[in-house]
């Protein structure tokens, strides 16, 4: 028969003299057990001639528990009277995990199970739990209800010395977790592990543990495409996530295809930026092809950062067919790509068009010319249209009348960036008239533009005039001006309560002052220019 250790038989000795002289304290889960013990107890009479347990009818004796026999060795001198009896809770646990563990042991196993009740299969977590935990630990129900503070002590020896008991709370890449699995997985936790595992790659540490946050920054990782799979069909099912950064990680084609999939199945995320991925580059390429399917089937898409992604002319067609399928995007940047001087037709069509885009960005592109001009046309009729940048393009001076007519026509534009776009001098006039017209702009962007000190004037002087403007931000960085546009600029912000901005560059020394006499000065309508400050100081009076 099975052996004990010295240790087992102290430990046991001293749980027999634990229960014997103790009365246990009664807390929620001793209760439950008494309850079924009485229950089953009050329908028979236990005997044996190793266990004897006294059952008096009197009420109040009964509420404590009496000092009983329990098994505390098993041999070959009292293995029959084990096998005959009909309770098998007082047989101790060390016995029943040897027999289990040796064959030779079989049949008394056999016997022994068909008396022990049923037990609920164990879970994974479970498990594992039990795995950490020494043998004289588990499934301590089964033995009778007793004071478990006493017996802390004997147990806390062998416990601490469980290397498995101790967890340490470092957030790392290599470290291993357990995953349970869930049919109603709502944030991809267990399948993106189950997806590492099968391709072999190490869990992003950053992904798992913000993939229940609303905002997921996945920035310059260096994703390959396996990594790319596991995020996407994560995220297929999270219900979480709303915005999405995956910018700078030079996604491949086949990565787009995954992404793709992910937003069209993905009901929740309404961001994404695929900033600097070189998605583009070619008429037909896999990464346009899939982009283009993305925005045409998803509908909770709000706004979407295509920068930097190597789109060209070529692309420009699927791009914008793919755009006017979709009605929910209120927000689109395609900076710092490639269009040209041949899609400024489809591309002014699409702007003109659209009635649900808020917000565009074409900066850092290369349209000029022609193209330019039909992109300008295309804000000028859009009528929900809020903020467009235009910087860093060739707009020059033939664009510029246009996008004075974008001023002052379009009623919905709050926020317009034309800088660095080759406007001149009689560009600045025409925009200062149509400022005064405006009621609606709110920011007006035009720094490092071919603009002298003249033209500066003229705008800030028809921002001072118009009562009605609401402007609050007016960006002429690197424009060198005369002391008169810096005090006219001071006048614009008393007036309007320290409500307004302005930008400019150096200020033009006296000594140099009026510039008209220099070589390279510019002329310039003076006359214009004098009936603009007096209308300014008009409304200077006029002001509250």
């Amino acid at each position: 028969m099975p052996v004990k250790s010295q240790q087992r038989r102290q430990t046991d000795q001293v749980r027999t003299n634990i229960i014997a002289g103790t009365t246990p304290k009664t807390t929620p889960s001793t209760r439950k057990r008494d309850v079924a013990l009485s229950k089953s107890n009050s329908s028979e009479t236990r005997t044996s001639s190793c266990l004897s347990i006294p059952i008096e009818n009197n009420s109040k004796e009964s509420r404590h528990h009496k000092p009983m026999k329990i098994i505390t060795e098993v041999d070959e001198t009292n293995i029959d009277e084990i096998l005959n009896l009909s309770d098998l809770s007082r047989v101790p646990t060390t016995f029943l995990t040897e027999i289990r563990q040796d064959k030779v042991y079989g049949t008394i196993l056999k016997e022994i199970q068909k008396k022990l009740p049923p037990q609920p299969p164990i879970t994974l977590l479970e498990q594992e739990q039990q795995k950490s935990l020494p043998s004289h630990q588990l499934n301590d129900d089964i033995f009778l209800d007793y004071d478990t503070n006493n017996t802390n002590d004997i147990l806390s020896s062998a416990s601490s010395e469980d290397p498995t008991s101790s967890q340490d709370g470092y957030d790392t890449d290599i470290e291993s977790e357990i995953i349970i699995s869930s049919d109603h997985d709502i944030t991809g936790r267990a399948q993106y592990h189950e997806l590492c595992v099968q391709s072999k790659i190490v869990p992003c540490s950053y992904f798992m543990a913000h993939i229940q946050d609303k905002e997921m920054i996945l920035r310059h990782h260096q994703f390959n495409t396996d990594d790319i799979r596991a995020i996407a069909k994560a995220l297929s099912s999270n219900i979480s996530i709303e915005r999405l950064f995956l910018d700078g990680n030079y996604l491949q084609q086949q990565a787009a295809t995954y992404l793709s999939e992910m937003i069209v199945a993905n009901e929740f995320i309404t961001e994404l930026s695929l900033a600097d991925n070189r998605l583009g580059g070619g008429a037909g390429g896999v990464g346009t092809i899939e982009i283009c399917k993305m925005l045409t089937l998803n509908r909770n898409l709000k706004k979407i950062n295509l920068s930097g992604n190597q789109f060209n002319d070529l692309d420009a067609n699927l791009l914008i067919e793919a755009f006017e399928h979709n009605k929910t995007l209120r927000e689109l940047n395609l900076s710092h790509n490639c269009f040209g001087e041949e899609c400024g037709k489809i591309l002014g069509a699409f702007i003109s068009g659209n009635e649900s885009l808020e917000a565009i960005d074409l900066s850092w592109n290369k349209i000029r010319g022609r193209s330019a001009i039909d992109v300008a046309h295309g804000i000028k009729e859009n009528v929900r249209l809020k903020r467009c940048n235009l910087e860093m393009n060739g707009f020059g001076p033939d664009g510029g009348q246009i996008l004075a007519d974008c001023i002052q026509q379009n009623a919905a534009l709050e926020e317009f960036n034309i800088s660095s776009n080759r406007l001149n001098t009689p560009n600045a006039f025409t925009i200062a008239k149509a400022l005064l017209a405006n009621d609606s702009l709110q920011v007006l962007k035009i720094a490092d533009n071919q603009i002298n000190s003249d033209g500066a004037l003229a705008i800030f002087l028809c921002v001072k005039t118009n009562e009605s403007s609401i402007i609050r931000e007016v960006d002429f960085s690197h424009t060198v001006v005369t002391q008169e546009v810096l005090d006219t600029c001071e006048d614009i912000v008393r007036l309007k309560d320290g409500k307004f901005r302005y930008r400019t560059g150096k200020v033009t020394p006296k000594i140099l002052q009026p510039n008209s006499i220099s070589e390279c000065y510019i002329p310039t309508d003076e006359q214009v220019l004098n009936k603009l400050r007096s209308k300014a100081a008009n409304a200077k009076l006029h002001a509250p």
